[in-house]
């Protein structure tokens, strides 16, 4: 629809390979490619429609739209003589016909080497990490954007049947994420946790976008856990991560593991002191004969650890805080990852899309610090022959310097020196006779003269030289 050179002028040429090659091959809005004879092709050439227009009038409208729609999804610009055209076509005989704004594609903007996926709200985050999917997906997962619980489990089922995470607001469905829905054209939604965390006026939203839709929800966090597991694997699981529900970092890391690897991610009562009869049924059921707990003792007690032995091979990956358990868990379950997805520690509204993509690209997900990428990270990095970063979020949640792998190491403190304290002022309590060298007698001299002068008259012409009279004076 619109020419690969007309999209140079327009914006392309600030993209990155990946991007026009995107663009070159969207098959995600149906209107980017028409198939035309040969000779309306050679005809319309690289010219927009202040230049050339169909021969046929009666899809003049159309063709405008479509237009439109493409460079609304690509956010290409239009210059004077392209905007007044398109004006005349569609504020003439068009009409009022109504059209759903196409997701925008080029939401991943790269910069100095790294790639950002964001928008302006999580919401809007979300949506833009969605629009990596092609439309026809199998299945959508929906889920609250207000907390994490639900959609802890959910990711990681999400990447196993390749499919997006979308976050919405408990009482109403933002418009951009029902546009992307429409745009995703899935076979099933499934809308994550009970009715206080999605109203039932959202799903009824949310089911006139689908052929079919279901809800997973249990009595808590943990049973809603356990009901996502047990529909998104029905063959079975011989591999689980076991995380804590109580709080969301190192589910989120293990997610993204999970997913690539398509395991489950159940979640449980860290503190506790046993596993639950209901985990301990789901595991059985799935077939499961080894898991891997992500984070250390104190999110998931020891005690749960022993438990697990008696009948799984259980191994921990863990380190001294978020940050070195994500590495941990990420050195633990990929090989290589040349694309590495990061995301904020201390949020978890980004990673949850995140780790449902990164999950279906076998890709790691680090969760770092806001403004800087810890040293053993970057060594990951290498020894995973990661060549392509992509940061999850807009810069108020990761800056530009983690897109660059700035260090988080603490630049050295330098202590600056002591200031002189002021010597007592010794009189004139010297003579040139009191001193065996000339060297001797300028240091005195040099040590009491900034502060009173030449208080013993030891610099006879005034030119700052002591006793000149002494062996060794200039």
């Amino acid at each position: 629809m619109v020419p690969l050179s007309e999209a140079w002028q327009s914006g392309a040429n600030a993209w990155t390979p990946d991007q026009r090659r995107a663009f070159a091959n969207d098959l995600g809005l149906n209107v980017g490619l028409e198939a035309v004879t040969d000779n309306v092709n050679q005809s319309k050439g690289d010219r927009d429609p202040a230049v050339w227009m169909p021969p046929l009038a009666d899809v003049s409208c159309q063709y405008a739209t479509d237009w439109v729609m493409v460079k609304y999804r690509w956010t290409l610009t239009v210059d004077s003589a392209e905007k007044s055209a398109l004006d005349n076509i569609l504020t003439g005989s068009c009409g009022s016909t109504v059209v759903t704004a196409p997701a925008k594609a080029a939401s991943t903007v790269s910069s100095a080497g790294f790639d950002r996926i964001s928008g302006p709200d999580r919401y809007s985050t979300a949506v833009a990490i969605s629009g990596q999917y092609q439309s026809g997906v199998p299945v959508v997962y929906v889920a609250t954007g207000t907390n994490y619980p639900d959609a802890l489990s959910a990711a990681p089922a999400a990447a196993m049947q390749d499919g997006p995470l979308l976050l919405t607001m408990p009482t109403s469905l933002p418009g951009n994420v029902r546009n992307e829905i429409v745009r995703l054209a899935p076979a099933l939604i499934v809308v994550v946790g009970g009715e206080a965390a999605i109203s039932p006026a959202v799903y009824a939203q949310l089911a006139s976008l689908a052929p079919q839709i279901r809800r997973d929800s249990g009595a808590d966090r943990y049973a809603t856990s356990r009901v996502i597991n047990q529909r998104a694997f029905p063959a079975g699981a011989t591999s689980a991560f076991i995380a804590t529900g109580n709080n969301f970092p190192d589910a989120l890391s293990a997610a993204a593991a999970a997913g690539s690897s398509q395991r489950p991610v159940i979640l449980v009562n860290g503190t506790a002191t046993n596993v639950d009869p209901a985990t301990r049924t789901l595991l059985t059921t799935l077939g499961v004969r080894s898991v891997t707990i992500a984070g250390g003792t104190a999110v998931v007690s020891p005690q749960i650890e022993t438990a697990l032995r008696v009948t799984l091979t259980v191994t921990r990956l863990a380190g001294a805080d978020r940050y070195t358990t994500s590495s941990a868990i990420n050195r633990g379950s990929f090989a290589t990852s040349p694309t590495v997805y990061f995301a904020v520690g201390t949020g978890f509204a980004d990673a949850l899309a995140g780790a449902a993509l990164a999950g279906r690209d076998n890709a790691a997900l680090y969760v770092v610090p806001g403004t800087c990428v810890p040293d053993y990270v970057v060594a990951d990095l290498k020894a995973l022959g990661t060549t392509k970063r992509v940061l999850l979020g807009g810069v108020g949640a990761l800056s530009d310097r983690v897109g660059l792998l700035g260090s988080c190491a603490a630049p050295p403190v330098v202590v600056p020196p002591a200031p002189p304290t002021t010597p007592a002022n010794p009189g004139d309590t010297k003579n040139c006779g009191d001193f065996s060298t000339w060297s001797a007698a300028q240091a005195w001299f040099n040590t009491y003269f900034p502060y009173y002068g030449d208080v013993a008259r030891l610099d006879f012409d005034n030119d700052l030289v002591a006793c000149e009279s002494l062996p060794g004076a200039p």
